[in-house]
């Protein structure tokens, strides 16, 4: 389902049963539906390519074999099992066509809802496109902040921040033994109370939490915590 065609991969796997985990009763589509048929789910991620700060949570759609309510004749349409239970996609003689048409309709509202809130970032809330701070980790365990940089993807990435003191207050420091640093391509300009100064490394203090030290003009240093920190540019 992640391939740029939808006519081209395998379908998602059905299942004569709705999952148990969000939904305790009514599992088969004819005790929802009145029709034969049979689940499958769509994870969040689908489709490929859309911003990786936009999520959407895993859905369950069901596909019937029913009669066409304009010609009377059997065919196959796919429904959403929650909420009000739409018809997604059009309906199809065969199984596999009717997914796909619903797999092509999802993907284009989940593109069209994706750039519908990074217009409201930009035009309504005058942010940044993405959230400019990306937090990630590697096979070690180091926690790695990204902060406007230049990667276009972060290895284990893990949450997306508005702000650096977010950032450490919500992730950074809720594990004070965690290794943390900032990406090679992240700004070195740290703005604090005091002003501006050159960022020259970065550590945890007696507390655990994440801190950086500063250099500021007339060679004077100071250690700040990255919870206190106003911007970095």
């Amino acid at each position: 389902m992640n391939a740029p065609d939808l006519n081209a991969g395998d379908l998602p796997h059905l299942t004569a049963d709705r999952p148990r985990h969000r939904w305790p009763s009514g599992r088969t589509t004819r005790e929802l539906f009145g029709h034969d048929g049979e689940f499958f789910t769509v994870p969040g991620t689908f489709p490929g390519g859309l911003p990786d700060h936009i999520g959407f949570t895993v859905s369950v759609y069901a596909v019937l074999h029913a009669p066409n309510t304009a010609t009377g004749e059997a065919a196959f349409i796919v429904r959403d099992v929650d909420g009000a239970r739409l018809t997604l996609g059009t309906s199809a003689p065969d199984q596999d066509t009717a997914i796909r048409s619903a797999l092509s309709a999802l993907a284009e509202d989940r593109r069209a809802h994706a750039q519908q809130v990074e217009h409201n970032r930009v035009h309504i809330l005058g942010l940044d496109p993405h959230p400019p701070v990306r937090i990630g980790h590697t096979h070690t365990g180091t926690c790695v902040v990204h902060v406007r940089c230049s990667c276009p993807q972060v290895d284990g990435l893990a949450a997306h921040y508005e702000h650096v003191s977010l950032a450490a207050d919500g992730w950074l420091d809720e594990v004070p033994t965690t290794p943390w640093e900032f990406c090679p391509t992240s700004p070195t300009q740290v703005i604090t109370d005091s002003g501006t100064g050159r960022l020259t490394s970065t550590s945890r203090n007696d507390r655990g939490q994440a801190v950086v030290q500063v250099q500021h003009p007339g060679r004077r240093h100071e250690v700040i915590a990255l919870a206190r920190v106003s911007d970095m540019t």
